[in-house]
């Protein structure tokens, strides 16, 4: 058993990888590359689970950005969807506060637990979408100016390599 889990870990950890080095190695600008991956960090965010790979290549298409870039960083970042998920619902309730509860305490005696925990996810809707625009936004940017300094640091270093070296690998 633990060496199918350890075959399994594995074999992302290759998959993660080979993903991140095709996204390093894209040949456009790194301003252009850079859009792409900020994009794709931003479709993580927002609250799109089932189609935001197809999404955000036909939007990187529309805003002209790199839209393999945005494609594979959505692909990368996919395993901590549920960490960005969490972190929209706390921005959101910092920014707007919580939402009143649909059910008060005097009706909540007969109403099954199913149906209160659906309605306690529900009451948090408006702050969920409050801090994933705000978090798809930030992140973005941020994400945008940092792959933008790596890539242009990484084209540099590439450059100076002799010709039969390998940099970066």
């Amino acid at each position: 058993m633990a060496n199918i889990i350890s075959k399994l870990f594995n074999k992302c950890k290759d998959a993660c990888m080979d993903s991140y080095h095709r996204l390093l190695n894209l040949p456009e600008a790194p301003q252009k590359v850079a859009q792409g991956i900020a994009l794709g960090i931003a479709f993580d965010f927002l609250p799109v689970p089932f189609i935001s790979i197809p999404l955000s290549f036909l939007v990187a298409k529309l805003v002209r950005v790199h839209a393999v870039a945005a494609t594979l960083t959505v692909c990368l970042f996919k395993p901590v969807v549920p960490l960005f998920f969490t972190l929209n619902i706390f921005v959101g309730k910092l920014l707007v506060g919580t939402a009143p509860s649909p059910i008060t305490d005097e009706l909540a005696h007969g109403v099954p637990i199913l149906t209160k925990a659906l309605l306690k996810i529900k009451a948090l809707g408006f702050p969920f979408l409050v801090g994933s625009v705000t978090n798809a936004l930030w992140a973005g940017l941020l994400v945008y100016f940092i792959a933008v300094k790596f890539l242009e640091a990484r084209q540099r270093a590439i450059k100076k390599k002799p010709e039969g070296s390998r940099c970066c690998e």
